[in-house]
């Protein structure tokens, strides 16, 4: 207590109990969620070949045949359930297949959203994995976007996710002084602010108090980093054995990703985080698999009969991963006693459907955090191009977030609910 009066004394926010609690948003109103909850979003790039993949049929998966590039995930295909034709509203691009998968024409994407109420006592609201290699396929920043619009890069690699679990570079004392002058900043702006309020209008102050809003955030950040200091970070479980500063042109994506979810599984468990979301390096996969074209190239498969069966062999490795990801979460024990994956939701898709349809757009959900989620199904919206941001906001109100809308929502979508 003593530590947080003398690093706050100039600002009362800080050592005030209002900073605690979840700062007002538009979209949100105040909740109890349950913080036993994780959530990860996976996001890949260029969608999936139309040949191979996608179910003939609605129904259950086991009163039909499988899609051969769905083999690999065939021992979990009882807790997937495949949500189909939905439409991501007023958004066009095509080479960004994940630019605006989780955002849905909002401001915040969905992810850092979930991450304010389930990661409240967490070490960090949200672990973004997606930059530099990871864009391929994604746009030009990924999956995460955050309350003032802007794209959160994120972690490079399996390296820079390895540092911030494990890292212990940074001293105890530069930590501090590094909190200070965080801290000393926003309360320059503060007063800045609140002398600006009064000579604007009505408008205007609200949208200051917006901003202030984002301010106050960070101001949450802060005093979570001062709760944290003198926890220590959890012993790493296995010997980092991935590469620092590689071509992106020579990572092993298989490894690369496998690295990944088994740090997620850590992160998770050892209470970092409870919400995580991981753009997918594409180009790296088919490095990875000998494939020698271009992620864009591969994704005109129809040009050829070769070129659609490597992009139904991407599909299956793909798949192959997110196998060995829910495998991991089944394995990894929760602080409850539970799997990881019984704590869990799970979301895998993109913004495209095949590679450059942007309509019709599908992912999977899974995991046991959504109890009366209908799993072992593929199910289609009874309306044609029903807003993707309607799936979002049933799956944020099924997680206890309580949400009124999210981004171009009409309302709830509760196809994939029973």
């Amino acid at each position: 207590m003593s530590i947080l009066k003398n690093i706050s004394r100039r600002s009362f926010l800080v050592s005030s109990t209002a900073i605690l609690a979840l700062p007002s948003l538009e979209a949100v109103t105040k909740g109890k969620p349950e913080t036993s909850k994780k959530m990860l979003f996976i996001g890949q790039g260029y969608g999936f070949t139309s040949k191979g993949f996608f179910p003939n049929f609605t129904g259950r998966f086991a009163d039909n045949e499988l899609p051969v590039s769905m083999e690999p995930i065939r021992q979990h295909i009882n807790d997937i359930c495949m949500v189909d034709r939905l439409k991501n509203i007023g958004w066009f691009g095509t080479h960004a297949g994940s630019d605006g998968f989780l955002r849905t024409g909002g401001t915040v994407s969905c992810d850092i959203l979930a991450g304010m109420y389930l990661s409240k006592k967490s070490r960090y609201k949200n672990i973004v994995l997606n930059a530099g290699l990871y864009q391929d396929g994604h746009g030009r920043y990924g999956l995460s976007w955050g309350f003032n619009g802007a794209p959160i890069g994120g972690l490079n690699n399996s390296f820079d996710f390895f540092q911030k679990l494990f890292g212990g570079n940074e001293s105890r004392e530069e930590l501090m002084v590094k909190i200070k002058q965080q801290q000393s900043v926003l309360d320059s702006v503060k007063m800045d602010g609140q002398k600006f309020s009064r000579q604007i209008s009505k408008t205007d102050k609200e949208k200051l108090e917006e901003y202030f809003q984002s301010i106050r955030e960070i101001e949450q950040d802060i005093a979570k980093e001062l709760k944290w200091i003198d926890v220590p970070k959890p012993k790493a479980t296995f010997r980092y054995s991935g590469e620092k500063g590689v071509d992106p042109k020579k990572i092993n994506g298989v490894k690369e990703i496998k690295l990944m979810y088994d740090m997620i599984a850590i992160a998770l468990q050892t209470g970092q985080t409870n919400v995580v979301s991981f753009t997918q390096p594409n180009q790296a996969v088919l490095n990875s698999m000998k494939i020698t074209n271009h992620i864009h190239q591969l994704s005109h498969y129809n040009s050829s009969q070769d070129m659609t069966e490597k992009s139904m062999q991407r599909d299956a490795m793909n798949m192959s991963l997110l196998s060995y990801a829910l495998i991991k979460l089944k394995k990894t024990k929760d602080s409850d006693g539970k799997s990881l994956f019984d704590n869990s939701l799970i979301s895998y898709g993109t913004n495209l459907r095949s590679g450059h349809g942007i309509n019709d757009v599908p992912f999977m959900l899974t995991g046991g955090a959504i109890k009366n989620l209908r799993c072992g199904e593929h199910v289609r919206p009874s309306h044609k191009n029903t807003p993707l941001s309607n799936a979002w906001l049933t799956v944020l109100q099924e997680m206890g977030i309580d949400v009124k809308n999210f981004g171009h929502s009409t309302g709830p979508e509760r196809s994939f609910i029973s």
